[in-house]
């Protein structure tokens, strides 16, 4: 009787490693075939919050993304997001983002560019902007937007082209921006921005255009 008890007791131990080890691989599998992006928690939950990041920008604003155009089945980094054919500074793409999916052997897409131009959008920029920092290339000119420039913004460090002009920001310009090293153009005329340009600025050696 109790060798039949070791036996069993052996079996399942057995069949529990198995189910184990076979269960680590599935997973292990979809992992290295299935592509991430940081913006589509629906299809990729393990990277949840950039999704929740641009979704909650654009609720707070009040704009949705054109799902004939990008965003298609709820996967922002799809159609015309991924075409190279396409800028973010055509006129028939607002508002609209460009992904950038040659991370990982082209497993793995970020958000690179973000345009909310001239949409009448009111209100504080959202922290959850901030969180984007594969962000290249930002325009969110000719709005109503107000509250002060965050010091946040120095999370972008890959960005190079900013554009927040023609607003109703206010406040000091963030010292922060000094962070934007890589910085090529920035443009924050007709706001209502307060006191001296920060020093900080000058870290920006590759800027041109301000």
């Amino acid at each position: 009787m109790l060798r039949h008890s070791s036996s069993s007791l052996v079996l399942l131990c057995a069949l529990y490693v198995f189910c184990f080890i076979g269960a680590d691989n599935i997973v292990y599998a979809q992992n290295q075939t299935q592509p991430t992006t940081e913006l589509n928690e629906g299809r990729y939950p393990s990277l949840p919050l950039k999704a929740r990041a641009l979704n909650s920008i654009f609720q707070q604003w009040g704009i949705s993304a054109n799902q004939s155009q990008w965003n298609i089945n709820g996967e922002v980094c799809s159609g015309a997001a991924v075409l190279a054919s396409i800028s973010i500074d055509d006129f028939d793409y607002n508002p609209f983002v460009k992904c950038d999916c040659s991370y990982n052997n082209g497993t793995t897409c970020h958000i690179a560019a973000l345009k909310v131009y001239a949409m009448d959008v009111q209100g504080a920029i959202p922290d959850e902007l901030w969180t984007l920092t594969y962000l290249t290339n930002l325009n969110l000119a000719q709005n109503y937007l107000t509250g002060n420039l965050s010091p946040f913004i120095g999370n972008l460090t890959r960005i190079e082209y900013l554009t927040i002009g023609i607003n109703s920001l206010s406040g000091e310009l963030p010292k922060e921006l000094g962070l934007l090293t890589d910085l090529r153009s920035i443009a924050f005329g007709t706001n209502n921005f307060s006191g001296p340009l920060p020093s900080e600025l000058g870290n920006c050696t590759k800027l041109e255009q301000m």
